[in-house]
């Protein structure tokens, strides 16, 4: 009778003990992936425009090209997001009408970390006052 006794004590707490384990292990889980989210989902809000144009270095090859992008600079200051998305600029030989406002900056201007993108938003985060302060300081170079 002891016997039978002691082995459903030891059944009964590798029950609960396995029990346990897999809540904990599940609540880990959770927990990892809601750190994950708000990691992913703070990335996200950051403005990549802005941190694009930090250290950017602007290359360009003779007056025509540097007209093109002080176009493209005004146009971000004083277009609105949808007369932006429409617009488009002469590409590297002067055909007209080639690239949007996002290729224009990234054939002319290089990131100091190739990693570095314009972001999904980028008519958004365009519009942001620190990005046209950027602007700003890049269109007082050309003076």
């Amino acid at each position: 009778m002891e016997m039978i006794a002691v082995y459903k004590l030891d059944h009964t707490y590798k029950n609960n003990y396995r029990k346990m384990s897999y809540r904990t292990i599940t609540f880990t889980i959770v927990l990892l992936s809601l750190f994950i989210f708000q990691l992913t989902s703070c990335k996200d809000s950051e403005n990549q425009v802005l941190n694009y144009f930090n250290n950017v270095e602007l290359q360009y090859e003779g007056r025509a090209q540097e007209e093109t992008i002080i176009e493209a600079m005004n146009d971000i200051l004083n277009l609105s997001k949808e007369q932006l998305k429409l617009k488009r600029y002469e590409d590297y030989s002067g055909l007209e009408n080639q690239w949007d406002s996002p290729t224009l900056i990234y054939k002319y201007f290089v990131p100091n970390n190739a990693s570095k993108t314009l972001g999904k938003n980028f008519y958004k985060d365009v519009k942001a006052k620190e990005v046209q302060e950027q602007i700003k300081k890049i269109l007082d170079q050309f003076d």
